[in-house]
């Protein structure tokens, strides 16, 4: 699939906005069942809170993979940190994630994400470029700089100055 040919994140809200207006019309039928003189009519909606609620489950994970999806394309830029897993911008490799959601582990460090950190590119701004023995080279954000300094064998990290000069 050519990346012309890839859903976007604007695709996956307008989905939402398709989501909300089906909810609409669930919750306004069952409200509209429920008014009906005929006691038998009255029953016959008992499952539509329950679809309604569905749809909400649905809406919101259309939301969240339209922000999965505009985090990954943010990165293939490269002007964002495109190391394939999250870290905390302050304490480097140091989160932990359920549920969907992650938080940095650092004692004192009251970060939180309500997606996927850990599962997600990085996409933080680059800071450093992260050079190994070997000479191979990166450029990383700081947590992942920091990251790097701790476990890579010889790992050199170079700040990027701030007009983006040293990002050969």
């Amino acid at each position: 699939m050519s990346s012309t040919d890839e859903p976007t994140p604007a695709e996956l809200r307008a989905l939402m906005v398709e989501a909300d207006s089906l909810q609409g019309r669930i919750l306004d039928v069952h409200a509209r069942l429920g008014l009906s003189d005929n006691e038998d009519i009255r029953r016959t909606k008992f499952r539509l809170e329950d679809a309604a609620g569905l749809v909400r489950d649905v809406r919101k994970d259309l939301d969240e993979t339209a922000g999965d999806l505009a985090r990954v394309r943010a990165v293939r830029d490269g002007s964002v940190c495109a190391v394939p897993w999250g870290v905390c911008p302050d304490h480097g490799n140091t989160l932990r994630g359920s549920g969907g959601r992650s938080w940095c582990t650092e004692l004192g460090c009251t970060r939180t994400w309500t997606y996927d950190r850990t599962g997600s590119p990085c996409g933080e701004p680059l800071s450093a470029r992260v050079t190994d023995a070997f000479g191979g080279s990166f450029l990383a954000c700081q947590g992942h700089a920091m990251d790097a300094e701790k476990r890579l064998d010889g790992a050199v990290v170079t700040p990027l100055d701030g007009d983006g000069g040293n990002r050969d």
